[in-house]
């Protein structure tokens, strides 16, 4: 089992507002010091933590894409649920612009860790001689939704942070993603990033940040 923390917080303001300008039009407020208010509060309410670990692969994840895998890689990352609790607060508040706005920080900002925990792994895997499929997540169109609570079950680890699936097989804290890569020693060493253009979860929080933008990505 491989645990990261060390994630680099890299959001761009600009970006973050045309983002939630796409989505949520503007009403004259000042934007520009919601988010700078905002910023320091998603840093204090984060708790960020990725897992995965190598098994052999089981019967149930003979999927087209892992064909040629020996084995697969279950992965999880969260950034815990205190920050869905912070928004949930403010829309309690009725400060909506500043909950839209720190989920939408929010919801980005666990796109761009889940893309430097790609990296780890790729090169993790890379130095042990495998090379690794791109990321397939549940609900993706391949892998059954339910599996969410196969890859959190196979990743011990989580339960003692408090992860786990609800009704629907949706995963808590919401902030959090699962999904699997193939690996064996004969995929070619390349990186095989996720395509958002191409992936039919429709439910997937991530790719709706994406399509908000309008193009911005």
């Amino acid at each position: 089992m491989e645990i990261l923390k060390d994630f680099e917080m890299n959001l761009d303001k600009k970006h973050i507002l045309e983002v939630l300008e796409a989505y949520l039009p503007s009403s004259g407020e000042d934007r520009d010091d919601i988010y700078d208010g905002l910023i320091n509060e998603l840093k204090d309410y984060i708790e960020p933590i990725g897992f995965f670990k190598m098994i052999e692969k089981p019967k149930e994840y003979d999927f087209e894409s892992f064909k040629e895998c020996r084995c697969i890689a279950p992965c999880l990352i969260t950034l815990g649920s205190k920050i869905t609790d912070r928004i949930d607060i403010l829309f309690g508040e009725n400060k909506f612009v500043d909950a839209v706005m720190l989920d939408v920080m929010a919801s980005t900002l666990l796109f761009d860790f889940n893309s430097q925990m790609y990296e780890y792994i790729f090169n993790y895997f890379y130095d042990l001689g495998f090379g690794i499929t791109c990321r397939v997540a549940p609900g993706d169109g391949e892998i059954p939704i339910e599996y969410q609570a196969d890859i959190i079950d196979r990743i011990d680890a989580v339960k003692k942070h408090s992860i786990y699936t609800v009704k629907g097989y949706a995963v808590h804290p919401p902030k959090s993603l699962t999904y699997v890569h193939g690996v064996d020693e004969k995929l070619e060493k390349i990186k095989r990033r996720h395509s958002c253009k191409v992936c039919p979860n429709v439910n997937c929080t991530i790719r709706a940040v994406k399509e908000r933008a309008k193009g911005i990505f």
